[in-house]
């Protein structure tokens, strides 16, 4: 089952099969498939660097639809390739050692209430009063409660 990093806050999955365990249990995926070597393969080459595995929930509860995740072996690298690629950016969700995509605000919420924050790699970006944003792993990127598109 995913852990809390030692760092503090984000929980931590040393696996895509923990990382799926922890989506299970956070958002009641009907099964998790884990993405073969090639599939990873196929995401790195499209631009996706410092990951190692993931997966898909499959069939979460509230039929908000399939949420993917990765696994990631090099945050400052996954940090450089988000922030590289404006179309990654759209409320993606970190933990210590895995990313999440999540389809719904449903789903987003359960994540945050889990423990995972947004990668924000906006130019500028600082979060509103009353919210956290840390610096993230590469200059330009932070992690925080807050996403704009989030009601």
């Amino acid at each position: 089952m995913a852990s809390v990093s030692a760092c503090g806050s984000l929980p931590s999955a040393g696996s895509p099969q923990e990382a799926g365990d922890f989506l299970k249990s956070t958002l009641s995926c009907a099964s998790i498939d884990i993405a073969s070597p090639r599939e990873v393969q196929r995401v790195e080459a499209m631009g996706m660097t410092g990951i190692n595995g993931g997966g898909e929930c499959q069939d979460p509860a509230g039929d908000d639809g399939d949420v993917d995740f990765l696994t990631i072996e090099d945050m400052e690298a996954f940090q450089t390739a988000v922030k590289g690629d404006e179309d990654e950016q759209d409320d993606l969700m970190i933990g210590d050692d895995f990313a999440v995509d999540p389809g719904s605000d449903d789903q987003r919420r359960q994540l945050l209430k889990a423990g995972l924050l947004f990668l924000n790699c906006t130019s500028d970006f600082k979060a509103p009063s009353g919210r956290t944003a840390e610096e993230g792993a590469v200059e330009g990127c932070a992690t925080t409660d807050y996403s704009e598109d989030l009601d």
